[in-house]
Parts: structure tokens; sequence; C-alpha cells
């Protein structure tokens, strides 16, 4: 890099100290083309001197890694939708049982990814209190979460 900017830098000055020195007329016009392209050509000497087989291979080599990249941040994103559905869900458990004035002391739900729909949705759940057949009714209900995927723990 420095020795591009270098090398622009001196094909400038090498233009305009023969620019100055050269008298107005035809030959100033046919040194004024000379010292564009002299100044285009310093420009666009990492271009030209490029080696495209090496780009190539490192351009298919960065596709490879921005590929394991994306698939690293889709599963992260897809746990982070579990995690966020998982909280969600076991956070509107706690609320129905406040509202129907159970003690539940905390519940444990997981989520299952569905292939079809690309979600999660809630699997199974476990709760820390004595069975109540109305929350179960609101988990079944509202969840899907069936009867014979919940789980009911008390301290008795």
């Amino acid at each position: 890099m420095r020795q591009w900017v270098l090398s622009i830098t001196a094909a400038s000055l090498l233009a305009a100290v023969a620019m100055a020195l050269t008298p107005p007329g035809r030959v100033k016009q046919v040194l004024r083309l000379a010292c564009g392209l002299m100044c285009a050509l310093a420009v666009a000497g990492p271009v030209v001197r490029l080696d495209f087989g090496t780009l190539a291979s490192s351009i298919a080599q960065y596709e490879q890694q921005a590929e394991v990249i994306t698939e690293q941040a889709e599963e992260e994103a897809k746990m982070l939708d579990r995690t966020y559905i998982e909280d969600k869900c076991e956070a509107y458990i706690l609320a129905k049982a406040a509202e129907a004035g159970l003690d539940v002391k905390g519940v444990s739900l997981s989520a299952r990814w569905d292939e079809e729909d690309l979600l999660w949705y809630p699997w199974a759940v476990t709760v820390d209190a004595p069975y109540s057949g109305r929350l179960a009714g609101v988990i079944e209900a509202e969840l899907g979460i069936p009867a014979e995927r919940q789980a009911w723990r008390s301290d008795d």
C-alpha cells in the first residue's frame, strides 16, 4: 500500500515538473496526454500486477469462511429463538398460575424444532407445584402441551 502511494506521488510530481518546464504549444498537449497516462498507470498499478489465480483462490476461501460464519450465526439465532420461546412460555404459565391463585415455585419448559414449519414450539413442561387440573388445562389449550408431557412436582 505504501509503495503504491509513493508511486502515485512520484508520477504526479514528475508530471507537474514536466508540465511546468514545457513551453505552451503542441508539445505541451502531447506531454499532457503522456503525463495523464503515466498517472493512470501509477494508480492502476496494483490491478495490473494482480495475480488472478491467487485472487480466485482467496475469494473461494473467503466464500467458504463466510458460509461457515453464516451457518454459525443461523444456529446461534435459532438457539436464541428457542430460549426466548421457552422463557416467554414459562412466564405465561407463571402468570396464569398467579391469576388462579396457585403457589407455583417454578416452571421449566422445553421447546422442540419443527422442521416443516421452521419454528420452535413448546414440547414439555415441568411445574414445581402440586397438580392443578385448571392450570394443566390452560397449558394444554394455550400452549399445546398435552397432559402426558406435563410433569408436576410438589414437596409433599
